[in-house]
């Protein structure tokens, strides 16, 4: 069979309430030719019967299933491992994407020479209706078509920071620009594509942007973003540690700025986090103990308790 341009990787977690849909869009893309990858991180439910399925009634689908579960990097890493094609792109199993947007991705690629490509995308909700006029990104910063560096991509990809979050965006990614061998870091369960995009620019690859929105994203109340707990967040904490030492050498001074305001952001947020996981336990020794281990994490966390009450005073989202 000719080498697919693009294989669609889909990490899928008990998913056979919407796999099908995110499914189904990929293979109705037009001027390119697809593949579809899915992996079933060991679902207990039907995800695993249904991938199998689609594989069974479309030649382009690939079904795997991961012997247990081990979170969605290890399951992109399995898709990807499986993938033949010339770019690979990430598509959430709850997510769809328009039938032009791979086209326009891979055009992009191949006139710029960009290794790393995304777009805009359009809010939904878990039946997919649009939530809202606007775009997902909304600052003037990416009204219009432009590359993203390093520095850039850190910048936007401050945790609780309002505004434009760019680390949501699903990445089209050249088969050749990735490592031959583990891809994205395991030991996360969630930011796992802020880091492979901060790993490749790190290395010299190029990202651009596409403001024109192809990528349907899913609003749901169960997604781990909307739930932190410590754990998530130390794991961000270790996870800028080993990216430091992989990459530190190479950064410039303006990268290693970025990388440092970041750096405290995320300490910020992991204080605000064990703090509240303490408060909720009623540990609240514990709560004490985390706050005077950092005390300018223990500032941005009372101002968060304060706006937090001050918003469901006013009855308003204030963070």
């Amino acid at each position: 069979m000719k080498q697919p341009d693009v294989s669609v990787i889909v990490a899928a977690w008990k998913a056979e309430g919407f796999l099908e849909r995110a499914v189904r869009s990929a293979l109705a893309s037009t001027g390119v030719s697809v593949e579809v990858v899915i992996v079933d991180d060991a679902s207990p439910d039907g995800t695993i019967e249904l991938a199998r399925r689609l594989a069974a009634q479309d030649a382009r689908v690939i079904a795997s299933r991961m012997e247990a579960n081990a979170g969605p990097s290890a399951a992109r890493n399995r898709a990807i491992e499986l993938a033949s094609g010339r770019f690979v792109a990430v598509l959430d199993a709850d997510d769809a994407m328009a039938p032009d947007r791979l086209s326009r991705l891979v055009r992009h690629a191949e006139a710029t020479g960009a290794d790393i490509v995304a777009d805009n995308m359009i809010e939904v909700d878990e039946t997919g209706a649009r939530l809202g006029e606007s775009t997902f990104l909304t600052s003037g910063a990416f009204a219009n078509d432009r590359r993203i560096d390093l520095a850039t991509w850190i910048a936007f990809n401050e945790p609780m920071k309002r505004g434009d979050c760019i680390g949501y965006l699903k990445p089209l990614i050249r088969r050749d620009a990735l490592p031959a061998a583990t891809v994205y870091d395991t030991a996360l369960r969630n930011s796992e594509d802020y880091y492979l995009v901060a790993g490749l620019l790190s290395q010299g690859r190029t990202m651009a942007y596409l403001a024109t929105p192809g990528y349907f994203y899913t609003r749901s109340a169960n997604s781990t973003s909307h739930r932190l707990k410590p754990e998530h967040t130390q794991a961000w904490l270790d996870a800028e540690q080993r990216f430091a030492g992989t990459h530190g050498a190479r950064h410039s001074a303006e990268e290693r700025r970025a990388i440092a305001h970041r750096r405290r952001a995320l300490r910020n947020v992991h204080q605000l986090v064990a703090t509240t996981e303490a408060v909720k336990s009623r540990r609240l020794g514990n709560a004490l103990g985390v706050m005077a281990s950092d005390l300018r994490g223990a500032i941005f966390t009372l101002s968060a308790f304060t706006r937090i009450a001050l918003g469901k005073v006013l009855r308003r989202k204030l963070i």
